[in-house]
């Protein structure tokens, strides 16, 4: 799929420990929108792909927001409606209305209060994508291919459930993929896979584009770019060989 998949997740000044890596500013944001709208991208989300309302590929992006902090409601929902454009947001579906437990637990994180149902209900009638981010944010790594199955499935059938919609995109938690990552998802109905770094890109492990506070217009003008996209092909390789060998 060649298109341009951004990855975010707290849209604000970062109110805890550990948040600072994975916050940008409405500032950056603002940024980031303003260079999608100024070459001329258009939003779009899989499940839009999936039914086929998407028959050119060409100038689209896809905005994805893993964890849905609360917080997101405060700048950047409304940023995206104001500019009518569309976003894909996955939650961990046992902490639907609850908090980032797997950080604070895990990694020492701040609490950080997440969306409601009725909040995801919401972002659903306005067009927005609710995707699956797993049941307990668990590491594939760390759990059984069954555990993995049961895990995206329960997650997957309560969000159809609480939407009345068909959940067609897993965004990994850690963006970490199991070994036989496509049959997995097959088994468990999903159309795609969203992580961060992949070797062998397909629909059940797209790469996703990171952006940071330290990102300018320049480094983002260039992730939203095809000389981006293909650098990634040979890159990603080597990221994923480096990380096999630290662990």
């Amino acid at each position: 799929m060649n298109i341009p998949i951004i990855m975010l997740h707290h849209i604000g000044k970062p109110t805890g420990a550990g948040l600072e890596s994975w916050s940008i500013t409405a500032q950056k944001f603002s940024l980031l929108l303003d260079l999608i709208e100024q070459k001329g991208f258009t939003t779009t989300t899989f499940e839009e792909i999936s039914n086929g309302k998407l028959q050119d590929y060409a100038n689209k992006v896809i905005l994805s927001f893993d964890d849905c902090p609360n917080s997101l409601f405060e700048f950047a929902i409304p940023e995206l409606l104001k500019r009518k454009m569309k976003a894909v947001f996955s939650i961990p579906t046992a902490q639907i209305g609850g908090f980032n437990q797997w950080d604070v637990t895990e990694q020492g994180f701040a609490s950080v209060a997440l969306m409601s149902a009725e909040q995801l209900q919401y972002l659903s009638s306005l067009g927005m994508e609710i995707a699956s981010h797993g049941k307990h944010h668990l590491r594939a790594s760390k759990i059984s291919a069954q555990q993995f199955v049961e895990e995206i499935s329960a997650s997957k059938q309560l969000l159809e459930k609480l939407i009345g919609k068909k959940i067609y995109t897993l965004a990994y938690p850690y963006g970490e993929v199991p070994e036989n990552h496509q049959q997995l998802l097959k088994d468990a109905c999903y159309a795609y896979g969203i992580s961060i770094y992949h070797p062998k890109e397909n629909n059940f492990a797209l790469r996703r584009i990171g952006i940071h506070q330290s990102d300018t217009s320049k480094s983002i003008s260039f992730k939203l770019g095809q000389s981006y996209q293909l650098m990634r092909i040979f890159l990603d390789p080597l990221l994923f060989l480096l990380k096999f060998f630290r662990a």
